[in-house]
């Protein structure tokens, strides 16, 4: 069974039960969510690290540069990963929200 399968499955059971009005309405509806969640816990990432040192990756860019340990190497980027990737999967919900309407 494909992913497309499932989802489908899945939504055909959502709109039998009458929580959504068609197929296509439940599957955006879950993308959504799991797209909302991954935002959640990525800005929760990012928002730890700037609490942490109280400034922006960019500031703390800044600030170790040419001297940062292996350490601050490790964290620096696991932060960046985190904005990164807190910046793609808000892309993809603004990118489905306008494919919406």
């Amino acid at each position: 069974m494909t992913s497309q399968d499932i989802l489908e499955k899945v939504a055909k059971s959502m709109v039998a039960a009458g929580i959504y009005k068609d197929a296509q309405t439940a599957i955006q509806a879950l993308a959504v969510e799991q797209i909302e969640r991954k935002i959640a816990a990525y800005r929760k990432q990012v928002q730890k690290f700037e609490r942490k040192y109280n400034h922006t990756l960019e500031e703390h860019s800044r600030l170790l540069e040419g001297k940062a340990s292996m350490e601050d190497e490790e964290e620096w980027m696991e932060w960046k990963g985190a904005v990164v990737m807190l910046e793609a999967w808000q892309r993809a919900l603004q990118e489905l929200l306008n494919g919406a309407s």
